[in-house]
């Protein structure tokens, strides 16, 4: 396992629950899998997982049952160099699972959650190290942990407001789920913490969704950032890219791939997204981000394994030949 990193040095921290995630070989289904292929995934998880890949200092905060399946997705996390020493150990418990069939189109993926009072849907505020989770540049929360419980949902807006007021920067990812809340039960939840937000990142589609925004993605970006008064708007676009609206407004062209398995590339994208924006390029991150995503899609499982010079060499064009290889 990875060296804890010293934290006043951390770049981003996430916070939020990680999964064992079973999916079929491929050609398989859930209803047929002869076995399942084991992997570990959640979004804050894979975000810190893809940023350090990409060379930035990254820590992952949650709760986990004090039993090997916990240690697992403790240590398929730190193995990336992400620090996970303020996870919090419960006795007893358990982790959350979800079985995820990534078939090819007409099928398209399959998922079904077993989550139900999983370590992290128990958590109790007073656990959780709140200097820790503001020390670095930016905290970053989903709208997929208020949606578990409502100990998540105290936690998680008490993490938004705690560490803007301790002047570090909070980036929510909206990452909608209709399987866990209503849209009514979204909105009201993420208004509560947007005026802690200084980035909203969001598919287009759950902003139309959840806030009711325009059809246009820049109407939309626009009117989300005057509704709300989030600072910075970004919108993932599908196979039309992304764009950022922060007063200015900036796009940026998808990067075309095979997918594999499509799981996990938003989150591939915030970690790109964020590589650039803390480097005080908001072009480069649409790019970085885009990128990121792209190549995401070509690893099996939930988190990318592109290193910051993958992510370069596709920017740079070195990918566009399909068969490419690298000699």
């Amino acid at each position: 396992m990875a060296e804890p990193q010293d934290n006043s040095r951390l770049e981003v921290v996430s916070f939020g629950e990680t999964m064992l995630r079973l999916s079929p070989p491929e050609g398989y289904s859930l209803e047929n899998a002869p076995r399942f292929d084991l992997f570990v995934g959640g979004t804050e998880s894979n975000m810190s997982i893809a940023f350090a890949r990409l060379g930035g200092r990254a820590g992952w905060v949650s709760r986990l049952p004090d039993n090997g399946i916990g240690r697992r997705i403790a240590h398929e996390v730190a193995v990336h160099g992400v620090d996970v020493s303020r996870v919090i150990w419960a006795e007893g418990g358990r982790a959350g699972l979800i079985f995820i069939d990534t078939a090819p189109p007409p099928r398209g993926n399959d998922i079904l959650y077993d989550r139900a009072h999983s370590a992290v849907a128990e958590i109790r505020a007073d656990e959780l190290d709140w200097d820790y989770l503001a020390s670095a540049k930016v905290l970053f929360l989903t709208g997929i942990t208020p949606a578990l419980s409502a100990a998540c949902r105290e936690a998680w807006l008490r993490a938004a407001r705690e560490t803007k007021a301790k002047g570090s920067r909070v980036v929510l990812d909206v990452n909608y789920r209709a399987k866990l809340w209503t849209p009514a039960q979204a909105r009201a939840t993420l208004a509560e913490a947007l005026p802690s937000c200084d980035v909203l990142v969001s598919a287009h589609r759950d902003l139309r969704t959840i806030f009711e925004m325009p059809e246009d993605p820049e109407a939309a970006a626009r009117a989300f950032a005057q509704a709300y008064r989030v600072p910075m708007v970004v919108l993932t676009l599908g196979e039309e890219g992304a764009l950022c609206f922060d007063g200015t407004l900036r796009k940026a062209p998808t990067y075309p791939c095979e997918p594999l398995d499509r799981i996990g590339s938003g989150d591939a994208f915030v970690a790109g997204f964020l590589k650039g924006w803390l480097e005080g390029d908001v072009d480069l991150a649409l790019r970085l981000g885009n990128a990121s995503a792209a190549l995401k899609q070509t690893f099996r499982g939930d988190h990318s394994w592109a290193r910051l010079r993958d992510v370069m060499e596709l920017m740079q064009g070195g990918a566009s030949n399909k068969r490419h290889v690298r000699r």
